[in-house]
């Protein structure tokens, strides 16, 4: 999906949880290849976390465009 299609179509919940996906991968992906300054349990919690960002986010964007969302 391109973002900015999303934007100018004024999908707003799809393009939020879009840009939430993406954000929570940006965030792990940092988290664990950069080795920034965070002990383990921090590390692990913060992925945690973001994974599940990322689940809901997707099964909601799922829901959004196939049930929620009629153009």
């Amino acid at each position: 999906m391109d973002i900015w299609y999303l934007l100018q179509e004024r999908a707003v919940p799809v393009t939020i949880l879009a840009l939430l996906m993406m954000g929570s991968a940006v965030v792990v992906f940092t988290v664990w290849k950069r080795r920034l300054a965070l002990s383990m349990p921090l590390r692990l919690f913060t992925t945690i976390v973001c994974l599940v960002c990322i689940v809901v986010s997707a099964g909601l964007l799922l829901f959004t465009l196939f049930l929620g969302y009629n153009s």
